[in-house]
């Protein structure tokens, strides 16, 4: 049921168009993982390494096996790439290794503290592991940063259901109306659904 709601609550992230859809690159074959991260961000890489930039393009392919061989090894000499560590978390991710995932996103998100993509994917993945708390201080970071980000309301509200928090998830929710008013009534669902 944990892994439904948090691909399902992914998916609507992806939707809102939070996080950019890998391009995909369908002319290689592999038996490797093939599904796609739907909080994936397809990213300009920082590191001008040819290792990063390989191990990005094996991830936008969904080569999973060879993107984290190709991270790992970025990480070797680069412990504190944001994006390489970020990347990672997506990685495990797709695969439904949440906990795995959850150690990268936080790397990368203490690095690039800034980053909207980063403190989501984290938030997202707190909240599927029901860490409401750690969750909502991630959500309100991403607001104040991008005030108008829509998922980040979303998120913060479905938490705020997760702790029994009506009035919180409420305002949540008057905030998201005139943002999404798809999310929004979703939401408001969820709120309506609460005891």
């Amino acid at each position: 049921m944990m892994k439904i709601k948090l691909l399902t609550a992914c998916a609507l992230i992806f939707l809102t168009g939070c996080f950019k859809t890998p391009s995909t690159n369908t002319s290689r074959t592999s038996t490797n993982d093939r599904q796609t991260s739907p909080t994936a961000e397809k990213t300009d890489p920082k590191s001008k390494s040819d290792d990063f930039g390989k191990a990005v393009s094996d991830f936008n392919g969904k080569y999973y096996d060879q993107a984290l061989a190709g991270f790992q090894k970025v990480l070797e000499t680069e412990p504190d790439n944001a994006d390489a560590l970020f990347f990672i978390g997506q990685i495990y991710y797709i695969r439904q290794d949440w906990n795995t995932s959850l150690g990268y996103f936080e790397k990368a998100a203490k690095i690039d503290f800034k980053s909207p993509e980063k403190l989501m994917a984290l938030a997202e993945n707190q909240r599927g592991l029901k860490q409401y708390d750690r969750a909502i201080v991630q959500y309100q970071k991403v607001q104040g940063f991008q005030p108008k980000n829509a998922a980040a309301y979303y998120g913060a509200g479905l938490t705020y259901v997760g702790l029994n928090n009506k009035i919180a998830a409420r305002q949540q929710l008057q905030i998201l109306q005139p943002l999404d008013k798809s999310l929004a009534d979703k939401l408001a669902k969820e709120i309506d659904g609460m005891k």
